[in-house]
C-alpha cells in the first residue's frame, strides 16, 4: 500500500468537496482569520465543523492554515481561531508564527501541528529545531533538490511534506517584503498583491537589457517525480490552489491520484488536462531537478493561458455528488414477530447496529424474498456508499412493507456517517498568556550591517556604533580595526549547511539556532519576530531584531514585553524585498558574476537595485532606503533598545556621513529630513 499522502487545497465547501470526490487523502483550508490565503473563501465555525464532518465520513484529514504571523493585539484572538478548530475537529494545524506554535503546544497538548512552507526550512537544523518544538511534520521551501529532500527525509523524525504542484514564487516563502513595502498588502499576513507578476526592465546603467514578467515563474508539476519522492522518503504531497475553483482542484487532483495509486510513465492525456486546468506556459520542476534559469519562467504571459477546460468527469467531481464511493458490508435479518435487524461494517472497521419500528409477519399473498431485499438495500445513490456484499438471513413466507425496508437502509447510512464523522474530543488546557512588562533602563544606541569591508571601515571611523554585522570573511578583518565595537558573524540569508566558526554569530533562521547553539547570540530580522511571544521563545539571544513589517506601535508592543532581550528595529536603508534562488539576470542571459549593478524598473520609473551574494541567489532591494534620523524622538518612545543601520548599495562615504547623522540625532541634534521622494519610513508608521 502506498503510504505517501495527497493534500489538495480547498479555498471553500464546493472546493473540499471537489477534493474529496476526486480521491485526496487529506485537505487544507483557513478559517477566516490568519490564513495565508486570506482571498480564498475559507472556513467560518460552523463551515469548519460541516467541513470536518464531510471530509472524516471518507477518511480524509482536515489541516487547518493558521499560518500568518500573528501581533501582540492579534494574539488572543488567533489562540481562539486554534481552539475553535480544535473543537471543529480538524487533524492538524499549520503554523508559521513560533510564538503561536509554542502557546498552543500548551493549551491543545493532543493537538498535531505542522510547520508552514512559510518558515522557509531549507536544511536538517531546521527540522531539528522543529521538532524540538513538538512540529509532527515541516513544510520543506520549495527551492529545494530532490538530494537535499531526500536527506532531510531520511534523517528526521517529523514527517516532511513537499510542493508538487501549482504555483511558485519568486522569492523564498516567509521571506518576501514585495508586496508588503510597495502596496502594504503582506505575504506573511495572507495578503500578497503579487507585484511580481508585473511587467519591468533589467536595467544596466540606463541601458535596458531586458523587458517582460521577469520576476514570474512558471507553475510546479511534479508529476513525473512521484517515484523518486517516495523513494526519498517524502510523506505528503501538497498541491497549491487554495485560490482556484472547484473543477482545478478536481482536476489536479484526479490526475495525481491516479499516478499515486498506479506509479508508471505520465501519458500525454492527463499532462494536457493539466495543463489545461491551469498553466502559465507550461510547468516547471526546476527547482527539484536543479536546473534553473530562463525554462523556469514566464517571462512572456504571467497569467493563466490554459483556458480552463475540464474533463467531463473533473467537472462532475467538482459538482460535489458522490463519486468516491465507500464500500460498506450489510448484514440483514427479517425475522417473524421481530423488527427489521441491520448491522453495516466499512473497510476501515466501522460498524453500526439499527432496526426497524415495525415487525415482520407471516405473507397472506406475495412473501418477500432475498432477492426483493436486495434490490431494495442496494439502492444507495444518494449517498457515500456503495454495497459491496449483503447477507440476507430472512424467514419464509413472511414481509414488511416495502418503505419499512427503505427506511431501514436510511437510518443504517445515517448512522453510519455519524459514527464515520464523530471527532474525539480533545483536551484545552487553560493556560492564559502572561506578558512580563521591561522593567529595565533603555538607552537607544546604534548598529550597523554592512555589506563590504570598505562600508565597516566607515562606520567604525565615525565612533558611535555599538555593534556591526557582515558576512564572516568581512567579520574578521574588522575585528582588527574594530577598538571597543562588537563585531558579528551573520549566518547566511537562507541557511545552509557551510559552518561559520565566528564567536559571535547573528542568525538568519531557526536552522542557525539550532546550529550553532549558545555561538548564537543575535537574531536577524528574517525570524520574522511578530510578538513578544515569540521573541521570549529565543530570549536566549541577546538581542532580537524585529520584522520590518510592525509599526511603532506594534514595536513598542513587542518591546515592553521583552524583559530578558534586547530589540533592535533597522532605522536606516534599502530593505530586501526579494531573495531568489533562481536569478533574474541569470534567467535572461545577463549573468557577469556580479560585476555589473543591474536594477529592475517598474511601470513608474523606479528603480530596484539587484545584488548577486556569490551564491547565484539573487536579493532585490527596495527603490528607496528607509531614513528615520529625524523621528528618533518617536522611535524612543517604542521603547526598542537599538536602531539598525542597514548598508547595502552606499558608497563608503555615504556610510560614514549617514552614521554621522544617526549618532548626532541620538545626541540631540535634530536631524534634517531627507528630500522628498528619495526615502520611505518603512512600515514604521502605517504598518500591515
Amino acid at each position: 500500500m502506498n503510504n505517501m499522502e495527497l493534500l489538495a487545497p480547498a479555498g471553500g465547501m464546493k472546493e473540499l468537496k471537489a477534493a474529496v470526490q476526486s480521491g485526496a487523502d487529506a485537505v487544507y483550508l483557513g478559517a477566516t482569520l490568519f490564513s495565508a490565503r486570506a482571498g480564498a473563501g475559507n472556513f467560518d465555525e460552523d463551515e469548519m465543523r460541516d467541513a470536518v464532518s464531510y471530509a472524516h465520513t471518507y477518511g480524509v484529514k482536515v489541516h487547518c492554515a493558521i499560518n500568518t504571523l500573528i501581533k501582540e493585539t492579534e494574539f488572543d484572538a488567533a489562540i481562539k481561531t486554534a481552539i475553535k478548530a480544535n473543537n471543529c475537529g480538524v487533524d492538524v494545524l499549520i503554523i508559521q508564527d513560533l510564538g503561536l506554535a509554542s502557546h498552543i503546544r500548551k493549551i491543545l497538548p493532543q493537538m498535531e501541528l505542522h510547520a508552514s512552507t512559510q518558515m522557509t526550512v531549507t536544511t536538517l537544523s531546521a527540522v531539528k529545531y522543529l521538532e524540538k518544538m513538538g512540529f509532527s511534520r515541516v513544510v520543506l521551501a520549495r527551492e529545494l533538490s530532490l538530494s537535499e529532500i531526500e536527506y532531510i527525509a531520511k534523517n528526521s523524525k517529523a514527517e516532511i511534506e513537499v510542493f508538487v504542484h501549482g504555483a511558485i514564487c519568486m522569492c523564498y516563502s516567509g521571506q518576501c517584503l514585495m508586496s508588503s513595502i510597495l502596496g502594504g498588502r503582506s505575504g506573511n499576513r495572507g495578503k500578497c498583491a503579487q507585484p511580481c507578476r508585473l511587467p519591468y526592465e533589467l536595467m544596466a546603467g540606463d541601458k535596458t537589457c531586458a523587458r517582460g514578467h521577469i520576476l514570474s515563474p512558471k507553475d510546479m508539476a511534479l508529476i513525473s517525480h512521484l517515484d523518486k519522492l517516495k523513494k526519498a522518503g517524502v510523506k505528503s504531497l501538497k498541491i497549491e490552489g487554495r485560490l482556484k475553483s472547484a473543477e482545478y482542484v478536481s482536476a489536479v487532483v484526479g490526475v495525481y491520484r491516479k499516478y499515486i495509486d498506479n506509479p508508471r510513465p505520465v501519458d500525454s492525456e492527463d499532462m494536457q488536462e493539466l495543463r489545461n486546468a491551469f498553466s502559465r506556459s507550461g510547468f516547471t520542476d526546476g527547482y527539484l531537478t536543479d536546473k534553473l534559469g530562463k525554462d523556469m519562467m514566464s517571462h512572456s504571459n504571467p497569467a493563466n493561458n490554459s483556458g480552463s477546460i475540464y474533463t467531463a468527469e473533473a467537472k462532475q467531481r467538482a459538482e460535489g455528488k458522490y463519486i468516491r464511493k465507500i464500500p460498506i458490508n450489510v448484514y440483514i435479518s427479517l425475522k417473524q414477530a421481530d423488527v427489521i435487524r441491520a448491522t453495516a461494517y466499512d473497510e476501515r472497521g466501522n460498524c453500526v447496529e439499527c432496526q426497524g419500528d415495525i415487525k415482520v409477519v407471516k405473507a397472506d399473498k406475495t412473501p418477500l424474498d432475498d432477492v426483493r431485499v436486495h434490490q431494495q438495500m442496494c439502492k444507495l445513490g444518494d449517498t457515500p456508499f456503495e454495497l459491496e456484499s449483503l447477507t440476507v438471513d430472512i424467514d419464509k413466507d413472511i414481509t414488511v412493507p416495502i418503505k419499512e425496508l427503505n427506511s431501514v437502509r436510511r437510518k443504517m447510512c445515517e448512522m453510519l456517517i455519524g459514527k464515520l464523522s464523530k471527532t474525539e474530543e480533545r483536551a484545552v488546557v487553560d493556560f492564559p498568556l502572561q506578558f512580563t512588562e521591561t522593567t529595565r533602563e533603555k538607552e537607544l544606541y546604534l548598529t550597523a550591517d554592512v555589506c563590504t569591508k570598505e562600508q565597516g571601515e566607515a562606520v567604525i571611523k565615525a565612533q558611535g556604533v555599538k555593534r556591526i554585522y557582515t558576512s564572516p570573511i568581512i567579520a574578521e578583518h574588522l575585528k582588527k580595526i574594530a577598538n571597543d565595537i562588537e563585531i558579528v558573524g551573520k549566518t547566511p540569508d537562507i541557511a545552509d549547511d557551510d559552518i561559520i566558526n565566528n564567536d559571535n554569530i547573528s542568525v538568519s533562521s531557526i536552522a542557525d539556532i539550532e546550529k550553532y547553539g549558545e555561538k548564537a547570540k543575535y537574531a536577524e530580522w528574517r525570524l520574522n519576530v511578530y510578538n513578544s511571544v515569540t521573541a521570549n521563545t529565543i530570549s536566549h539571544l541577546k538581542c532580537i531584531t524585529l520584522s520590518p513589517e510592525l509599526n511603532l506601535r506594534d514595536i513598542k508592543s513587542v518591546a515592553m514585553h521583552t524583559p530578558n532581550t534586547e530589540t533592535e528595529i533597522i532605522g536606516y536603508g534599502r530593505l530586501p524585498l526579494m531573495i531568489m534562488k533562481n536569478c533574474p539576470i541569470k534567467a535572461v542571459g545577463k549573468c557577469q558574476n556580479g560585476e555589473n549593478i543591474y536594477t529592475i524598473k517598474d511601470r513608474k520609473g523606479m528603480e530596484f537595485p539587484v545584488i548577486c551574494t556569490g551564491t547565484c541567489k539573487a536579493i532585490l532591494l527596495n527603490s528607496k532606503p528607509i531614513y528615520t534620523a529625524d523621528i528618533i524622538d518617536e522611535i524612543k518612545k517604542s521603547q526598542v533598545d537599538c536602531i539598525r543601520l542597514n548598508f547595502t548599495v552606499e558608497k563608503p562615504e555615504e556610510c560614514g556621513k549617514i552614521t554621522q547623522m544617526y549618532i548626532d540625532a541620538l545626541k540631540g541634534k535634530k536631524a534634517q529630513p531627507m528630500p522628498e521622494n528619495t526615502y520611505t519610513r518603512g512600515h514604521l508608521k502605517r504598518g500591515v
